[in-house]
């Protein structure tokens, strides 16, 4: 049932990835320290290994899912593993120079020709997973990019005008998918559909009694046949509000959020969550404070007006990433290199830690860890003039990361914003707290990178 998800299947590539990962980890490492040792070794150990190993893949981009043969392909899998491989070991050797100071202290000579045989150990286990890993990938990589990749067309079937908006919305994204336009007024069985992988419907209201006979027929010579918004949210995971043709459709897409089991476990995970990474964060929060303070001697906080759940009005709180005086021209998009933003600011902003204050709106019950980041009510009216169905976004509560941040930059135009707001549309579709762990993770992969933080130049 899962599979058939669209963001989960568009992922089964990196999910196999990751699965033979953990095997290669899990049974390697218990096989070799029970050959070593002739015991096997504490389970939990193991287990943190694995999740650490796989974790930092991630972040790293080590699974891609698929490669074109190259050299530079596989050189970059090589240093990506290479450089998993030197953190592992030097994350094992800090924890073990500590552990045998502060609880062996008495017995520290003993002690160290034990951890001296397991840093050996250690080592040679996570060399061997490196090579094993690296090659396996770059294996698994290359099959699948042969069974993969897609050699067929697709055929769009509708208005020269809604296949020109199709075509530049595809092309925002880096998947490589060739469509082929035919005119709705052109007949289906005139259509020749050799080496076609399957039609998208542009428009419903063109079926009619024959064509519905004729799609029928195609669908079982292996023809897929897909309507616009179906077809693009198994792609791309976003609906475009321009592949909706009627609010009817709108409806069927956005289900209301009730305050069912999976609300509520995500309510309790947004606390939890939320006051650990307080705690952890409360030396970085401290520090940060001092820098802001330090750079202009102005306030650290800033508050802002956002809209919340059901369009209600709240106030969030950010660490000051701009200048005292930014905005005494009035209110403005960002921009790239933004002249406002203060040096502190370009730092916390890339590495996204201008948000942690808005971990306490998140435990207040204003904003959630995952949802439609809410936005400034004096932008906000442009963009409820110029973007169709943009108020559906108010029907989740809002979050510091969501769906469209982790798939597209920081906004700086209308444009930029109903791109954005066809990612929200899909989350909301699509909500699960399945999603919004792998949203979690992506948030962690883009910090890490300091990924999505300029605008997007749009043409």
């Amino acid at each position: 049932m899962l599979i058939n998800i669209p963001w989960i299947k568009s992922r089964r590539k990196k999910i196999i990835a990751m699965i033979f990962d953990c095997f290669i980890c899990y049974v390697l490492y218990n096989f070799l320290f029970f050959k070593e040792f002739n015991i096997y070794p504490n389970k939990i150990v193991t287990t943190s290994f694995t999740i650490f190993w796989i974790l930092l893949s991630y972040v790293l981009g080590r699974y891609i899912g698929s490669i074109k043969l190259s050299i530079l392909n596989i050189f970059k899998s090589i240093i990506k593993s290479l450089f998993l491989f030197i953190l592992c070991n030097f994350i094992y050797l800090i924890i073990n120079w500590w552990i045998p100071l502060i609880f062996f202290w008495n017995d520290i000579n003993s002690y160290n020709l034990v951890i001296e045989e397991l840093n050996n150990f250690f080592f040679r286990i996570t060399f061997y997973i490196f090579i094993l890993s690296t090659i396996i990938q770059c294996l698994f990589g290359l099959i699948t990019y042969k069974i993969y990749f897609e050699r067929k067309e697709w055929i769009f079937w509708g208005t020269e005008k809604k296949y020109k908006e199709i075509i530049e919305e595809t092309n925002l994204n880096k998947q490589e998918i060739s469509i082929k336009w035919v005119s709705n007024n052109t007949e289906l069985d005139k259509i020749n559909f050799e080496n076609i992988k399957g039609i998208i419907l542009g428009d419903l209201f063109i079926i009619n009694e024959d064509n519905i006979n004729i799609l029928l027929k195609l669908k079982l010579k292996g023809i897929l046949v897909e309507s616009l918004p179906n077809w693009f949210e198994k792609k791309f995971q976003r609906i475009p509000t321009k592949v909706i043709d009627s609010k009817f459709q709108l409806l069927d897409k956005i289900k209301l959020i009730e305050d069912n089991y999976q609300i509520r476990i995500k309510r309790s995970g947004d606390i939890v969550i939320s006051l650990i990474l307080l705690i952890l964060t409360f030396p970085i929060i401290v520090l940060i404070s001092i820098v802001i303070y330090l750079e202009d001697k102005g306030p650290i906080f800033y508050q802002q007006r956002r809209t919340g759940l059901n369009g209600s009005t709240i106030q969030i709180i950010k660490f000051r990433s701009m200048k005292i005086d930014a905005e005494k021209f009035g209110i403005q998009w960002a921009k790239k290199f933004d002249p406002r933003i203060t040096k502190t600011g370009y730092i916390i902003r890339a590495l996204r830690l201008d948000e942690l204050p808005q971990l306490l709106c998140v435990l207040k019950g204003d904003m959630s860890l995952i949802g439609p980041r809410p936005e400034r009510p004096e932008i906000e009216d442009e963009k409820l003039k110029n973007i169709p169905y943009y108020s559906s976004r108010y029907i989740m509560k809002p979050g510091i990361s969501g769906w469209a941040q982790v798939n597209y930059p920081y906004g700086a135009s209308v444009k930029d914003a109903a791109r954005k707001l066809s990612y929200d549309i899909y989350y909301i579709s699509h909500f699960s707290i399945l999603l919004d762990l792998l949203i979690l993770l992506k948030t962690i992969k883009i910090v890490f990178n300091a990924k999505n933080f300029y605008p997007k130049n749009i043409k």
